[in-house]
């Protein structure tokens, strides 16, 4: 299988996962600031920290489960 779109799929899954908490995590960081103070950053703090591992394995060269 070419190596360019070995793991396509699972880039662009971790890609668009991590896109949508990290636009989750800014929106309720938002409200956490202006209308629900507590609730907010409940939310937005774990949206944020989740959204990194996904990104960056999203933008990574290799792939994990093809041995690349």
């Amino acid at each position: 299988m070419n190596s360019a779109l070995a793991c396509f799929g699972e880039k662009t899954t971790a890609a668009v996962a991590g896109f949508l908490l990290v636009i989750v995590g800014i929106v309720f960081f938002g409200l956490g600031l202006t209308v629900l103070p507590i609730f907010g950053f409940i939310v937005a703090i774990p949206a944020l920290l989740a959204s990194f591992p996904l990104l960056r394995v999203a933008f990574k060269e290799a792939c994990e489960y093809y041995g690349k």
